[in-house]
């Protein structure tokens, strides 16, 4: 178990001292693909408000019509 979270922990220092020597060397670039992954999140969202509200709203219809 310990020796777990050693590796767990040590995997999650490797990959955030990766992730900023990447956003030091290619600034714009990662901050383009961060743009990218909100809008992208942002769309399945609504997505999936808009799927949800539909589902809803065929489900009180035939609800109402039985």
């Amino acid at each position: 178990m310990l020796k777990s979270l050693g590796i767990l922990m040590c995997g999650v220092f490797i990959g955030a001292v990766g992730s900023e020597i990447i956003y030091k060397k290619y600034p714009n670039t990662v901050n383009d693909m961060y743009a990218k992954a909100r809008r992208m999140t942002s769309e399945m969202k609504d997505a999936f408000k808009n799927g949800y509200e539909n589902a809803m709203l065929s489900r009180e219809a035939t609800e109402s019509s039985a």
